[in-house]
């Protein structure tokens, strides 16, 4: 009697039932995608037990976080696709094909990056998911803190400072007259926008304990938009005013948020990412743009700026962490615009 010959097996992802987050100490924790081999009976015949091995196909969409966690066992992540965020103890960018193996008790986590980042976990141990009610897994989010929002936000500056606009301040392109009549025009609609964003901010504060303090900050911005607006050049060149839909836009969503924020929130945004971006942005450019712009428009906002900054952070103290948590989210978003913001200003004044 002939033998039948084994048939090759072919599983489609689909077929791997997956989970989305868990529970753990009655909080929902975002996993993005995960299905464990296991689940599948036909894989599961075909592993060895699982106090040896366990594999899972792994997900996130873009800007979809997996929050830090520790577990007891070593990890290892083979990523195959798509782009991404190293989080926790070290924070780094994540590529396709990098491997990140995670010793036992180390914090990380992930972000997933536009076009998503897509993983194998692989365990030399139970894994960490297998069985959904008692994840072998512990989040840190819980003790999320205003320290760790603000090294986060340091994370972010550090990022931002490695954008193209300051690429274009060190390497003379604003020394062509037309150019740097482009630039300065451009980011004036940005520089105006901010006395927008801090009227709107005053004008739907309510809270005292706030109010005082936007006001003071207010009152010490009130005025820049001219100073920028004051040109010093001595070979200016001929422009009509410059308007662009996309720079109107990025700049018209920080008002917005005035208007549908709460009053913490509203603080992260200006101190936390603007004043931090601004005090770069005039340190670096003060020696390329000092000559062509009002000098006190740089001198006012690198004495003040810091100082603004560390404002910010002294209205954020005695949150909840889920509070820091939610901050952390809005400063990425803002920090996405902003970033968004040079961008267009540099590819305009490439353009003149």
């Amino acid at each position: 009697m002939k033998e039948t010959q084994p048939d090759i097996l072919v599983v489609p992802r689909e077929s791997i039932p997956p989970i989305h987050s868990v529970e753990q100490d009655g909080a929902t924790h975002a996993l993005g995608e995960l299905r464990d081999f296991r689940w599948h009976e036909q894989l599961k015949e075909l592993m060895p037990p699982d106090s040896e091995l366990s594999i899972s196909w792994v997900a996130l969409k873009d800007k979809e976080q997996l929050d830090p966690h520790v577990h007891p066992i070593q990890s290892m992540m083979i990523f195959y696709r798509g782009s991404g965020q190293l989080l926790g103890q070290r924070e780094q960018p994540i590529n396709e094909g990098d491997i990140v193996v995670v010793p036992p008790g180390c914090q990380h986590g992930f972000i997933g990056g536009p076009d998503g980042l897509y993983a194998l976990s692989v365990q030399f141990g139970k894994g960490l998911y297998t069985h959904p009610e008692t994840p072998r897994v512990v989040f840190s989010s819980e003790g999320f803190s205003l320290d760790d929002l603000l090294a986060h936000n340091q994370r972010r500056l550090r990022q931002f400072i490695e954008k193209p606009i300051f690429s274009l301040l060190a390497e003379g392109t604003l020394e062509d007259a037309n150019k740097r009549q482009r630039f300065l025009d451009a980011l004036q609609i940005w520089v105006d926008g901010n006395q927008t964003l801090l009227f709107a901010r005053q004008a739907s504060c309510r809270d005292p304990s706030f109010q005082k303090t936007f006001l003071e900050h207010l009152q010490d911005e009130t005025g820049h938009d001219e100073m920028h607006a004051d040109r010093q050049d001595p070979t200016p060149a001929p422009s009509a005013p410059v308007r662009d839909s996309v720079l109107e836009a990025i700049t018209s969503w920080f008002p917005y948020q005035m208007m549908v924020l709460d009053n913490i929130e509203k603080a992260a945004i200006i101190h936390l990412v603007i004043e931090n971006a601004s005090a770069a942005y005039h340190r670096m450019a003060k020696p390329h743009l000092a000559k062509y712009v009002n000098t006190e428009y740089f001198d006012v906002h690198i004495e003040a700026d810091g100082g603004h900054a560390e404002l910010g952070e002294k209205m954020l103290v005695n949150q909840l962490p889920k509070t820091y948590l939610r901050l952390r989210d809005i400063i990425d978003e803002a920090w996405d615009m902003i970033g968004a913001m040079t961008d267009r200003v540099t590819q305009l004044t490439r353009e003149a």
